[in-house]
């Protein structure tokens, strides 16, 4: 497995700001509460045979084949909640070390034996420079950490040639939803350009960039985007992840996939 190690304060991304460090809190505490009603409500659909499946449909990665080849590769996923991605890449072969903010999520994931797990700040890696053939996140910590410091901590533990793989919400999805009635309206509710975070819950914190900003960052970072894949739901699906109505999400994309690639 990659070696963790801790960090001295001279390192990039070592040091974070006083309000950086209070949202990550707020975020902890809020997913170590979340933690158990969310597996119960979610588990069923993100293991098993969809494990390898993305986002809110859990649509196969056998058929979008986003990632690369994984057998004999070091992996590293961001938010791994119940590591049901990092266990099943394990089973095929990859070397895989589940990352989450949240002690209680992790207990969930406690019993997957070929796979390392670190609780850690995805906006600081634990990591040495060039740790990992792959990095990825299922709606995991490239959501719920901020970009602007998680991309260039990717890009740090990446080696040459390595692979950023994640799903996200889209621009569409926050400048539409509606806070008060939980649900996705036609209209725009917040502009485009003032992207960033967004205050989900009293004490939880999301992220999302526009695409312009997206492309920026990456090439900031030496990351060059390979996919960007946007997709309507396939007919008579359906999520558990709240009212993602029909007729909206036929007509706007509500997440994106990401890959890129370390120059």
């Amino acid at each position: 497995m990659p070696e963790g190690r801790e960090r001295t304060p001279s390192e990039p991304g070592s040091t974070l700001s006083d309000a950086t460090r209070e949202t990550t809190r707020e975020n902890r505490r809020t997913w170590d509460t979340w933690s158990d009603s969310y597996q119960r409500k979610h588990g069923g659909m993100l293991g098993g045979s969809q494990a390898e499946a993305w986002g809110l449909w859990r649509r196969p990665e056998h058929e979008l084949r986003v990632l690369d080849p994984v057998a004999g590769k070091d992996v590293l996923e961001l938010g791994c909640g119940a590591a049901h991605w990092s266990a099943s890449l394990a089973g095929r072969g990859a070397r895989v070390v589940g990352l989450d903010i949240s002690g209680a999520q992790l207990r969930h994931a406690c019993h997957r034996e070929r796979v390392a797990l670190v609780l850690a700040d995805a906006q600081a890696l634990p990591f040495a420079d060039g740790s990992f053939d792959l990095v990825l996140s299922d709606n995991g910590a490239m959501s719920w950490a901020d970009p602007y410091l998680t991309v260039p901590e990717v890009a740090r533990v990446l080696r040459p040639g390595g692979q950023l793989a994640f799903c996200a919400n889209s621009p569409f999805f926050a400048m539409c939803w509606d806070s008060r009635q939980r649900t996705l309206t036609p209209g725009l509710r917040r502009g485009y350009f003032d992207l960033h975070t967004s205050r989900v819950a009293p004490t939880a914190v999301d992220y999302v960039l526009g695409y312009g900003e997206w492309l920026r960052l990456f090439r900031s970072c030496a990351l060059v985007v390979e996919a960007l894949i946007e997709e309507p739901p396939p007919p008579g699906a359906a999520t558990s992840f709240g009212d993602r109505p029909q007729e909206w999400t036929s007509r706007w994309p509500v997440e994106a996939i990401w890959s890129a690639r370390r120059m």
